[in-house]
């Protein structure tokens, strides 16, 4: 049956057309018919493609800062990114930041330029935030978040001293990880600290190289020694640097005047090279001005460098430009120390002997006779289970938390109460009970307490004891500790005049 072009398509009065509901019908119609009207029905599709409503829905926030690291406190730039689905930046979006609780963002809301971008400077706020954590921050923008973890920069390294304030801060809020130990030497001093992921890090003059960075630039801020890892323990000299690695080996570079590289030569190394025969083995190493000695697993000690008060303990006042064996100490030594010119040895008796200089008495055997060859601390023939050095003087901590201290006493170093030197170990005053570590600057003392409290006494005029002055102390005072923190290890620098610790 024919069907009329009227009965097909009903009029409408707004000149559409509707279509008939029979499907007979439907397929009846002309093809370029239905595509005709099937175009016409459906204009919105192309409107909404670039209505706000979907732009919005298909945008993407990306956030970013400098290496993707954030200071545990102080600013640093936060941008976020705004793009559409297409990859476009988008300029006048609204973003708002968050990030961790305490946190702050200034602005803590802005609109993205012409190129998408929103810019917020971020001050975690959290100064005590574990070295290398994690800190995630956000940024939002209509209804899309995105999100990243910035790696926290900090120091748990508190410093007193020349440089720094008499009253012990948290200042060096720069490294990825944990201090676990610190050390530094010279006049002015320069200084390196041991992070937990194994690194050395270092600042200060660098005129023989001691800055470990291939050049001889003085550099005042923190950067890390280059091909140094899986580190575990730093010693500093005047202008020298050591490293004992994981696999008991020693690393040196600096000044080598004298031979305290222990590489056979006098020739200065701007980089870190490996220590003459000491590949493996060594447990610890300690430094004098410009002599080192080394601690081996079978409990023989070995030093090098300079020799002419017979601080390298060989029986000579011959300088050594490699390891050679200490006189008398093939076995039982358990740790070193080393004056500036002057060397002691613990051994696993309890019992330290000395030698090298000791025109002040630092040798402590009851003379000022310079000994070439170790000798016994008078009256130290067990009990000790720590012992240190300053400049020109011995510290000995005994296993019932005592203190004992000989050698010079000029600034109050000996901690007795007086300025009388003592060719032998006396009493420091105060501390018969109690002490779980001690540490030494050139001229000052210190104690840790088992309750995190520290002790402080000798020479004070940069603050190095941190007693909130620049006043000398015979005997020992309270140190200034930031509220709510206990030390946990200390590491005094032999520098002049600067003294650190830290707290872990």
């Amino acid at each position: 049956m024919a069907i009329s072009e009227g009965s097909r398509l009903g009029a409408k009065s707004d000149g559409g057309v509707s279509l008939p509901v029979s499907g007979r019908e439907y397929d009846a119609l002309p093809r370029r018919t239905v595509i005709a009207g099937a175009a016409f029905a459906v204009p919105a599709v192309a409107l909404t493609v670039s209505t706000p409503a979907w732009a919005a829905s298909g945008t993407t926030v990306t956030l970013t800062a400098p290496n993707m690291q954030a200071p545990a406190a102080g600013a640093v730039s936060v941008t976020a990114v705004v793009t559409n689905a297409s990859g476009q930046p988008v300029s006048g979006e609204a973003v708002s930041f968050s990030g961790p609780a305490g946190s702050t963002f200034s602005p803590s809301s802005t609109t993205t330029d012409g190129s998408g971008q929103a810019v917020s400077q971020l001050d975690l706020g959290t100064p005590w935030a574990k070295p290398g954590s994690s800190a995630t921050v956000s940024a939002t923008s209509g209804s899309d978040t995105g999100s990243t973890a910035l790696t926290v920069l900090g120091s748990n390294l508190v410093v007193a001293g020349y440089g720094y304030s008499s009253t012990p801060s948290q200042s060096e809020l720069v490294f990825p990880s944990s201090v676990v130990d610190a050390c530094g030497m010279g006049n002015p001093s320069w200084f390196l600290v041991l992070l937990a992921d194994g690194s050395v890090w270092a600042k200060g003059p660098n005129q023989n190289g001691q800055l470990g960075d291939g050049s001889t630039t003085d550099r005042s801020t923190w950067a890390p020694v280059p091909g140094l890892s899986g580190v575990t323990q730093i010693a500093a000299g005047t202008a020298s640097g050591y490293a004992l690695l994981s696999d008991g080996s020693v690393k040196a570079w600096g000044a080598n005047g004298s031979g305290q590289l222990g590489i056979g030569s006098t020739t200065d190394r701007w980089s870190p090279v490996q220590v003459s025969g000491l590949a493996s083995g060594v447990t610890q190493v300690s430094t004098g001005a410009t002599h080192v000695l080394a601690v081996l697993s079978d409990g023989s000690v070995k030093a090098w460098g300079n020799n002419g008060s017979g601080q390298v303990g060989d029986g000579s006042t011959t300088n050594r430009l490699s390891p050679v064996q200490v006189s008398g100490l093939a076995s039982g030594v358990t740790q070193v120390a080393g004056g500036a010119f002057a060397s002691y040895a613990l051994s696993t008796d309890g019992s330290v002997k000395a030698w090298g200089s000791n025109g002040t008495g630092q040798v402590g055997d009851g003379s000022k006779t310079t000994r070439r060859a170790p000798v016994q601390v008078s009256g130290l023939t067990s009990g000790v289970t720590q012992v240190t050095a300053g400049g020109l003087s011995g510290y000995a901590l005994s296993s019932d938390g005592s203190v004992k201290a000989w050698g010079y006493n000029g600034n109050g170093e000996l901690g007795d109460g007086s300025s009388t030197s003592s060719t032998t170990p006396v009493r420091v005053s105060g501390l018969n009970s109690g002490v779980t570590q001690i540490a030494a600057g050139y001229a000052s003392g210190y104690a840790l307490l088992s309750d995190g409290a520290m002790k402080a006494w000798g020479k004070n005029d940069s603050g190095q004891l941190g007693d909130a002055s620049t006043t000398n102390r015979a005997a020992p005072v309270s140190v200034a500790l930031p509220p709510g923190h206990a030390v946990k290890r200390l590491a005094a620098s032999t520098s002049i005049p600067l003294d650190a610790f830290v707290i872990m």
